[in-house]
């Protein structure tokens, strides 16, 4: 048994199978199986999700998920299908060769190229501090370990991400067993893991990363909402925004720049205000800081992306940098 999971976390070399590049992205090392796991998803039932639509002229792809209320342990049974539903994948066409953007898969991975991963090295994120929580997937079901609070419900937005991938691809997901981090800013400092005695670096996920930070990316919660500030998920937000879109030409919109949002928490939105209109110039920007207590009082009539087309341009500011 034990020279069995010894195998089980050699690193592998062989590069060249694009099923090896799939496992490999979602950071595949297989898992060997602990009792301490809760047997959870850990998803709130009464939160209104949202799954994938199927296409059309197809029967729908009926696969239930009932999980009790959120809380410390939590199950949902394992009674959903195991066959994949090629129908899903129809918009998605076979190619001899791996989509450019997969090149970025090596460079996040470039830390471990050479040792691949091992439980060690996994479990290291919990002790030193870097990780939320951990997810380990066991033939096609989840189980979670929390570790540290999350800030409001990111933590279940990306499990509940994690579902709708296992719902999507059933039995095609390998054994999985990864290290979420769910704050604003990476985590895994590249400094501290640079130099010929430095330790190899914790596998940690992360919503964004940096060029001297090791986070490996992964979607960030909002895709899947963000009810404390009602946030729909991202399918039917981009249909309202479409049909925003379309009220107003764009000869007809505000000829200015637009920009909404909070205006304290980084260096770069704080300068972005310096442009805001004067007594002495106007920047043609039209820029309005974004009080989040006060749009929840008034019902975030004010605050819904798609009624915000009505200028010509708008503005995206980055959040990361917070000095």
């Amino acid at each position: 048994m034990i020279e069995g999971m010894r195998k089980l976390w050699q690193p592998c070399t062989t590069r060249s199978s694009p099923l090896f590049l799939f496992i490999f992205f979602l950071f595949t090392a297989a898992l060997i199986f602990s009792t301490r796991f809760f047997d959870t998803t850990e998803i709130l039932s009464n939160l209104p999700f949202h799954s994938l639509p199927p296409p059309q002229n197809h029967t729908k792809l009926n696969i239930p998920v009932n999980c009790t209320a959120y809380g410390n342990i939590g199950t949902c049974p394992s009674n959903h299908s195991t066959a994949y539903n090629p129908y899903l994948d129809q918009d998605r066409p076979l190619s001899p060769t791996c989509p450019e953007y997969f090149r970025w898969i090596y460079e996040d991975l470039k830390p471990w190229a050479q040792t691949g991963v091992t439980r060690d090295m996994v479990e290291r994120a919990e002790s030193m501090g870097l990780a939320n929580f951990r997810l380990v997937i066991v033939k096609g079901k989840a189980y979670v370990e929390y570790y540290r609070h999350s800030f409001q419900t990111r933590d279940i937005f990306t499990l509940w991400g994690i579902l709708q991938l296992l719902r999507r691809y059933p039995g095609r997901v390998p054994d999985l067993d990864l290290m979420f981090n769910c704050g604003d800013l990476p985590i895994v400092q590249s400094a501290v893991f640079s130099g010929p005695n430095a330790p190899i670096p914790p596998p940690v996920f992360n919503y964004c990363k940096d060029n001297t930070t090791l986070d490996i990316v992964f979607p960030d919660w909002s895709f899947w909402g963000w009810p404390e500030i009602d946030i729909k998920p991202w399918t039917p937000l981009l249909k309202e925004i479409k049909e925003g879109n379309k009220m107003k030409k764009w000869v007809e919109r505000e000829p200015y720049a637009y920009w909404k949002g909070n205006s304290h928490v980084t260096r770069n939105r704080r300068d972005l205000f310096k442009c805001k209109a004067s007594l002495f110039y106007d920047w043609k920007a039209r820029l309005y800081a974004q009080d989040w207590n006060r749009a929840a009082r008034r019902g975030y009539k004010r605050s819904n992306l798609a009624d915000q087309c009505t200028h010509r341009l708008v503005l995206y500011i980055h959040f990361l940098i917070l000095l």
